[in-house]
């Protein structure tokens, strides 16, 4: 098999800025809409110079810390780990000093027909999960949703479990720990609703007892329904509104909402195990309710994007772009105009998505989960926390696998730097920490990288 490397991702992401750039006016400076724009110019010297007068000197603010790593770097990571592991296809995303950074691919995205680029659309299986809780997050601030009232609120007096005095809440489901029973997943208002009335659906247990964790893909459902239910609205609309939207991304929890063309096949023992025709040609949801199966898995997106919504959590809420100014050089050769973008030092347009309490609170460790095989970790608000791991002091991160399908998100939020990996096609291994084994070896050697480059 053809083995391909793709740099289109990188090449997107910079044709992008230099879009944006070139269309600002060439007045030689931009302005942000976050008050990082341009310093103001000093006041003009005294044409009186004073014989003894003392010279002052103003400290120079610090600059902003920039990313390190290069393609290059993502091109030979890549190399050097798919000597040791097969796949079909991988792409990766970087997040540097909270910003995205690099991209690349390697693969297929479709066997011996179309290449896997960064920014190939791949159903990323449980990470779709981190996208739900920033959604309840985000409800919680625009005064949608109580994170910690019963879902009785939100569903009708019989939802209820009979079995506790207290009762589950959204923030309880975050943790896995509602009470619920992980029941197949499935959808449709009336039958969610009939679920959560049935007192056979339950567990004796209280629910947001750690001791009692259950990982469980039907609460998802149940997530993702409520949110619909407290907002009257898709939990998907939502989404696209207050975050793909700004951050400029296309992805949907809706296969539908997607074009073949732009999707991968997944792949599972070397055959296709969901086809991206069949994948894009899912019905899009139009009633409340009738996408609670996607929650749990069904986020679909590329590893461009899905680095975007990581740069978020980095940085504390808010996503940063490098700006640009555009002059226009001439072409020696031709004779001809070319505009070149260059980057302003240290101005970014700001973004802020999630206040830096609702971030904290993501990562607020709740308790320990002690598994039988893996290394325990902290279970926080969906995300998960583990120490000295992949060479950093701290990770947040959450894995995902489905039609074989294998992916991680990690992000350090002392260095603000992440990476995301997804894969199609690989095996099952897993490593001491309970990552996926491909991932988590790609993920440790552009640590390393972005921390041993000289600045």
């Amino acid at each position: 098999m053809l083995q391909t490397r793709s740099r289109l991702g990188a090449l997107l992401i910079t044709l992008a800025l230099l879009l944006t750039a070139c269309s600002s006016p060439s007045s030689g400076s931009l302005q942000t809409d976050s008050g990082s724009g341009s310093a103001p110019a000093p006041a003009g010297a005294s044409s009186v110079l004073m014989q003894d007068a003392v010279p002052t000197i103003e400290p120079q603010p610090d600059s902003e810390p920039q990313p390190r790593l290069t393609q290059a770097d993502i091109d030979q990571a890549l190399d050097q780990v798919m000597e040791n592991y097969s796949a079909t296809g991988v792409t990766v995303a970087t997040v540097e000093c909270g910003r995205l950074s690099q991209a690349g691919a390697w693969g297929w995205a479709v066997k011996n027909s179309r290449e896997m680029t960064p920014d190939t659309k791949i159903r990323i299986a449980s990470i779709s999960k981190v996208v739900i809780a920033m959604c309840a997050m985000a409800m919680a601030e625009d005064g949608l949703i109580d994170l910690d009232a019963p879902i009785s609120d939100y569903w009708g007096s019989g939802a209820v479990n009979p079995y506790s005095k207290g009762q589950p809440t959204a923030r309880t489901f975050m943790t896995h720990t509602s009470s619920i029973k992980n029941l197949d997943t499935t959808r449709g208002l009336s039958k969610l609703r009939g679920i959560l009335q049935s007192k056979s659906s339950w567990r004796s247990m209280e629910p947001g007892n750690g001791s009692c964790w259950s990982y469980s893909n039907f609460g998802m459902c149940i997530l993702g329904t409520t949110l619909e239910l407290a907002s009257d609205q898709l939990l998907d609309d939502y989404l696209q509104q207050r975050f793909l939207e700004p951050l400029g991304a296309r992805a949907s929890f809706f296969g539908g909402r997607l074009k073949t063309g732009e999707v991968a096949d997944l792949y599972s023992g070397g055959s296709v195990s969901r086809s991206a025709a069949a994948h894009t040609g899912q019905s899009i949801p139009t009633q409340i309710g009738q996408g609670a199966s996607y929650f749990p898995g069904g986020y679909t997106t590329s590893a461009v994007d899905m680095a975007k919504l990581v740069a978020v959590l980095a940085n504390d809420g808010v996503y940063k772009e490098q700006l640009y100014i555009c002059t226009e050089v001439t072409d020696v050769e031709t004779g001809a105009q070319i505009a070149v973008a260059e980057p302003l030092e240290d101005q970014f347009k700001e973004t802020r998505l999630l206040t830096e309490e609702s971030v904290a609170d993501m990562e607020t460790p709740r308790f320990t989960v002690n598994l039988a095989d893996y290394s325990p970790f902290d279970q926080c608000l969906i995300l998960r926390r583990q120490e000295d791991v992949l060479g950093q002091d701290v990770l947040y991160y959450h894995t995902g696998s489905a039609y074989g399908v294998y992916s991680l998100m990690t992000y350090n939020p002392d260095t603000k730097n992440g990476v995301v990996v997804i894969t199609t096609g690989a095996r099952r291994n897993m490593n001491e920490r309970g990552m996926y084994a491909l991932c988590a070896d790609l993920m440790e050697i552009l640590y390393t990288k972005m921390e041993d480059h000289p600045v």
